[in-house]
């Protein structure tokens, strides 16, 4: 007995498409190439559908529901969707459960202004998926100087190790280098605060010295 088919609406199928459990099997034949196509989506021509059924099974079999369009989903959609499901037959090791079609098929879902995607790839990749890969690979970024800087201060001990060892073989005493430790970018040298203090006390010193007069001050004559 071949399992039952349903159609879902675009409102529907966009709140669940994310889920990993879902596949979106678009069977347009060379009109995907240009108008575009769900993102994700897998594509199995109407042409070649009947061919290409055990390798539909394949790609989904980690998934429990299928959604079937075309370009309006009243023909190619539905029959595909049908072929599928006779495919099955009474098979009760399969994980797909639900065998859906998506109404208004691919135009529909356009002409609502949901997001479409128009790259080349064979499978598509969801921008979905892409983006949390992004986010994925900005995060490890930012964790790898927590590593780098260990690894970093740890090399010279490492040179010392492997320097004292070789000059032990040849009988001889190695002496570690002294090793000034890495200025702060941030703290300002001993220099530089050692000439502000004295820049600042000696502007200090002159404004206490009542001896000392500005240019062009009045000293108290008068015409």
């Amino acid at each position: 007995m071949a399992r039952s088919i349903t159609y879902i609406t675009g409102s529907q199928l966009l709140s669940l498409k994310h889920r990993p459990n879902i596949a979106i099997v678009d069977v347009r034949d060379d009109e995907r190439s240009y108008d575009g196509h769900i993102a994700g989506s897998l594509h199995f021509a109407s042409d070649t559908f009947t061919d290409k059924l055990p390798n539909l099974l394949e790609s989904t079999k980690d998934k429990d529901t299928l959604v079937f369009h075309c370009a309006l989903s009243q023909v190619r959609g539905p029959k595909c969707a049908r072929k599928f499901a006779e495919y099955l037959g009474d098979a009760k090791d399969v994980g797909v459960k639900n065998i859906m079609v998506l109404e208004r098929g691919y135009n529909g879902w356009e002409a609502s202004g949901r997001p479409v995607c128009r790259c080349t790839k064979v499978p598509c990749k969801d921008a979905h998926s892409a983006h949390r890969c992004i986010i994925t690979l900005v995060c490890l970024a930012c964790l790898l100087p927590l590593f780098l800087v260990p690894i970093v201060n740890l090399l010279p001990l490492l040179f010392d190790v492997i320097m004292a060892k070789v000059y032990r073989l040849f009988g001889w005493e190695y002496r570690k280098p002294e090793r000034a430790p890495p200025a702060c970018p941030i703290k300002p040298s001993a220099s530089k605060i050692g000439s502000d203090v004295s820049v600042l006390g000696k502007q200090n010193l002159d404004a206490s010295d009542p001896s000392v007069k500005a240019v062009g001050a009045d000293d108290g004559k008068q015409d």
